[in-house]
């Protein structure tokens, strides 16, 4: 891909990665699949292309329609590209050519991707293991079954379980390039989220404000790492809707991140005034969200597991509630029976990387490891890191305090978690909204780091970001 960072030897970096994964696999081929375009409403009409993450991980090449081949006994790998045909040239312009990208990727042998059955045959026949990674698009399930000659369940039943674990535990340990190309997105994230805060006031709308932090990111070559949210409504987690418009005395929510070149992602969260002042109540919950994340970053560190940093980050927000008469009661006890849920339902953060949730593709050998089944209660449920961290480790620490009237509701018609939570007092906050504060950190050595530049995140800071003019678009960073 372009925009590759400086000083590194990209081609080698893609060869040493497939090298330590055909060591650790031993037998067998590892099968890599690329993704194809997706159409949008008709054939010729698709989407932007996305490649496949493991693909640019091991290879570094964003086409379509792509694939490779690697031969642990024999060392090696083949690049399996299409040459383009006139057709393409008219289209789409010359590109590179088939020896050019198996270069970039530092693979020697590149072949015409009908030889890529004649392999897998091969392999069948041997009664070699051919292994794959779980597909989540429906055109390479079919495209694997194709090619396994096999069908669709069964391609999702055959995946490579050692492969999973293998490349989880490659891709986790972010690398010093890795983590220039997230700093990279996140120099474009805090302009987002400046411009943002400089231009929402009361009477504008959702999509105005949308509109502008990706157009700042489009400008630098840049896509979301994940569809923005950007709204007045901070209480629905992942509010697609961006049709209202702002009013005054209320809380914007902006959770977005731009995504570099070659497809590292960033994602911060910040919440602020749409007038540019916090009320005063405004000024009590953000403190107690900030208080939560700041002392999460601060928990964060080598041999920590991240179920232990959210149930220390539970119980300080369930501290901070009770000073507001919203929960009562043992903070610890209220944090063990799920109580705090009904104003933090989610978990207080994941691994980032080439995807914004890092290899969520594979489920949770990547947060949670073997041993350590997924919790089936409310809120601790969508914790999608839990495991001890480790140094090279990149996630996010989003804690949030939000109320949401559809749940207050059902709560206190069932009586829930009466010993905790202050029903009463709550009801004075159903149109409030939520609030989310998100960073970026890298688990170092000793404890974490905060990626990326200073977003502004106190409160002077907020309401002086608010304050400033639109910083221009042009020229680029």
């Amino acid at each position: 891909m372009s925009d590759k960072s400086a000083g590194h030897n990209w081609p080698e970096i893609y060869r040493r990665r497939r090298e330590r994964i055909r060591d650790r696999i031993g037998d067998g081929v590892i099968l890599w699949l690329g993704n194809s375009l997706q159409p949008r409403n008709y054939e010729g009409n698709t989407y932007p292309f996305r490649q496949n993450s493991h693909f640019l991980y091991y290879a570094g090449l964003s086409k379509p329609e792509l694939a490779m081949l690697s031969f642990p006994d024999a060392g090696r790998d083949i690049l399996f590209a299409e040459s383009p045909g006139i057709d393409t040239v008219i289209w789409n312009g010359p590109g590179p050519s088939n020896e050019d990208l198996a270069q970039d990727a530092g693979i020697d042998a590149v072949q015409d991707p009908r030889r890529l059955q004649t392999h897998l045959d091969l392999a069948r026949k041997q009664e070699r293991p051919i292994h794959y990674l779980p597909p989540y698009s429906a055109s390479s399930i079919y495209r694997l079954a194709a090619l396994l000659k096999t069908g669709p369940e069964e391609v999702k039943t055959g995946v490579s379980e050692i492969l999973m674990e293998e490349v989880s535990k490659q891709r986790s340990l972010k690398s010093e390039a890795e983590i220039e190309q997230i700093e990279k997105a996140l120099s474009v994230t805090d302009r987002m989220h400046r411009a943002c805060m400089a231009a929402a006031r009361p009477g504008a709308r959702e999509i105005e404000l949308s509109g502008l932090i990706q157009s700042i990111a489009l400008s630098r070559n840049m896509q979301q790492a994940f569809n923005p949210i950007v709204t007045v409504h901070g209480e629905v987690l992942h509010n697609d809707s961006k049709e209202t418009v702002v009013g005054d005395g209320r809380l914007v929510l902006n959770d977005s991140g731009a995504e570099s070149p070659m497809g590292y992602a960033s994602d911060i969260t910040r919440t602020f005034p749409a007038n540019g002042k916090f009320t005063d109540i405004q000024k009590e919950i953000y403190q107690i969200v900030l208080r939560v994340q700041l002392e999460a970053i601060d928990m964060a560190k080598p041999g920590v597991t991240y179920r232990d940093v959210h149930t220390a980050a539970c119980g300080i927000m369930v501290d901070g509630l009770k000073t507001l008469g919203l929960m009562r009661g043992d903070a610890a006890e209220a944090v063990e029976a799920g109580a705090h849920a009904l104003f933090f339902p989610h978990g207080i953060g994941h691994m980032m990387g080439l995807d914004v949730h890092d290899m969520e593709d594979l489920g949770d050998i990547v947060g949670y490891g073997k041993k350590e089944p997924r919790s089936g209660q409310f809120g601790l449920k969508y914790l999608r890191l839990s495991r001890p961290l480790e140094p090279g480790f990149v996630l996010t620490v989003e804690p949030g305090i939000y109320f949401i009237p559809a749940l207050i509701d059902r709560w206190q018609s069932e009586r829930r978690h009466e010993a905790f939570i202050n029903y009463d007092r709550v009801r004075d906050f159903v149109t409030f909204g939520g609030i989310r504060i998100e960073d970026n950190i890298l688990v170092t050595s000793s404890g974490s780091k905060v990626l990326g530049p200073p977003i502004p995140k106190t409160i002077p800071e907020v309401e002086e970001a608010c304050g400033c003019s639109i910083q221009p678009v042009w020229p680029p960073v």
